[in-house]
Parts: structure tokens; C-alpha cells; sequence
């Protein structure tokens, strides 16, 4: 089974994915997807694009979710056939995978056919500690505890997931005009909407940056996304009480004024109601 690992980078960080992509295995191939938001003359990317196992494709402006979008469409151009079955591997460009990563995943995949998405383990790669409290055993992501939150480079997929139409909303996430996080809930959303199946799996996968967008609790994009997410996932209803409990938790907790932090959440709701 072949690996695609999908990277995002942009403008100079690109200088890091040499590093990502040292390990060359078989049937393991690496696409990069570089945004640039100016002419960068003296990168040089000779040794990138010299390497039959990795793909560089260029795209300007901003907007990770639509960088994860275009690696998605060149991986599957790049497969034998439309059918053909495949893993495709979210990745940041600060992320360094487990030397048996791409093994276990092949393994994996292969004894799981009914799997379509399997969320895995990552740590930070500052402590060598988990991020979060993960299941012990392998559950459905339906059950999975309330304490668990995905995040974009835990999400293996299966290439028939992106031929069932599922993509990164290119209104949520980095870059984006109003809504900084939030694309990997959506899209495990419209995947769970599409009958495809989810799991959170009990292998550990790469190392990664300790702090994720969703940890700025009070950055004004961060509620807004949060209030988005209720308003894609709920009725109006659903989701004012969970911005108001999660209003009601952020100000006790952190000792904040209630009504900005509701106001701030509910906009968002409201905004992703307004341009669904």
C-alpha cells in the first residue's frame, strides 16, 4: 500500500522540509505543498525536486486548509489508478515521524479495510510527552472521550475519503479570513455525514510543536472558530447552549468577563450560519 505524506509549509519554512523528508522507504512518497506570499530568490529547492519520491507544488497566497486541499488533489493524481487503495498523511513542517511510523501505518491499514480515518497518537517534540490524555484502546470516534480533540497531524486517511468528496473547509484554519482553527473538526464531520468510519487508534505517530492554535483560549479567531464549529455541528439551539457552557467554563477557569467571551464565540456561530 502506498504512503502519501501531505506537507503544508509556507514561505521560508520550506527550508525545513529537507529535513522532514531524509527517510526514503518504499511505496513512502512525500508532496509539499508550498505557499509563498512574496518572490523568494534565493531558496534554493534543487535537492526537493531532484527526488522521484517527493513532489513540490507551488501554490501563492495563504490559507492552510487550502494548501492541505491541493496536497489531497495532487496525491490522488498522483495514484496508478482512481481506485487504487492508499494512506494519505496529514503533516506540518515541523514534524518529525517515529523511524517505524510508515510500517505500523502500512500494517495497519491493511488489517483494518473497514478504517477510513484513523486518528493516531503524536508528542511534543520539546518533552517527548503526549499533547493530551489519549484513549488506552482503539475506540470509534463517536465514543471517544469528551477530553479528546483532534488535531490535523494525528489524522491518517484513506484515499477513498477524498474521492467521497471530503475536504479541509477552507473557511476554517490558519490563514483563513475570519476562523483560525476548527477544519479538522468539519472535516471529521462531514466525513461522519458521509457514512465513512473513524477511529482513534493507539499508535504512536510523529513528534510535533507542543502548542496548537485551539490552546490560545482568548485570541478573538480562536472563539469565533470555536462558536463556528458549534453552529456547523448543532441547531441553533445546540449551539447556543454550548457556547454558553463553554463561555461560562473559559471565565471561571480563567477568571475572564462572561460577556465578551460569549459575544466573541456566538459571532461565530452566528458568521459560519450566514455563509453556510
Amino acid at each position: 500500500m502506498k504512503i502519501f505524506v501531505l506537507i503544508s509549509t509556507i514561505d521560508r519554512r520550506v527550508l525545513r522540509v529537507p529535513e522532514m523528508v531524509r527517510v526514503q522507504e518504499t511505496d513512502v512518497h512525500y508532496v509539499v505543498v508550498w505557499q509563498t506570499t512574496r518572490e523568494w530568490d534565493d531558496i534554493d529547492l534543487s535537492d526537493l525536486t531532484a527526488r522521484k519520491d517527493v513532489t513540490l507544488v507551488a501554490q501563492e497566497g495563504h490559507g492552510l486548509s487550502r494548501s492541505r486541499n491541493l496536497a489531497m488533489e495532487t496525491a490522488l493524481g498522483l495514484l496508478s489508478e482512481p481506485t487504487e487503495d492508499a494512506v494519505f498523511v496529514i503533516a506540518d513542517d515541523d514534524e518529525t515521524f517515529r523511524s517505524d511510523a510508515f510500517g505500523l501505518l502500512n500494517s495497519y491499514y491493511l488489517q483494518h479495510p473497514d478504517v477510513d480515518i484513523a486518528l493516531m497518537r503524536t508528542r511534543s517534540n520539546i518533552s517527548r510527552h503526549y499533547f493530551k490524555k489519549y484513549p488506552a484502546k482503539e475506540c470509534d470516534y463517536r465514543k471517544r472521550p469528551r477530553s479528546y480533540y483532534p488535531i490535523s497531524v494525528e489524522m491518517t486517511i484513506r484515499s477513498r475519503v477524498c474521492h467521497a468528496g471530503i475536504r479541509f473547509d477552507e473557511r476554517f484554519g490558519l490563514g483563513s479570513y475570519k476562523l483560525c482553527a476548527g477544519e479538522e473538526d468539519i472535516f471529521l464531520t462531514d466525513a461522519l455525514d458521509s457514512g465513512l468510519r473513524i477511529v482513534v487508534t493507539p499508535i504512536d505517530l510523529a513528534y510535533t510543536r507542543p502548542q496548537t492554535t485551539g490552546s490560545r483560549h482568548f485570541d478573538t479567531k480562536v472563539l469565533r472558530s470555536k462558536g463556528a464549529v458549534y453552529g456547523y455541528t448543532r441547531s441553533w439551539a445546540g449551539a447556543f447552549l454550548r457556547s454558553l457552557r463553554e463561555a461560562v467554563s473559559l471565565s471561571v477557569r480563567h477568571r475572564r468577563r462572561f460577556i465578551p467571551v460569549f459575544r466573541k464565540i456566538w459571532y461565530g456561530v452566528k458568521y459560519i450560519r450566514n455563509v453556510s
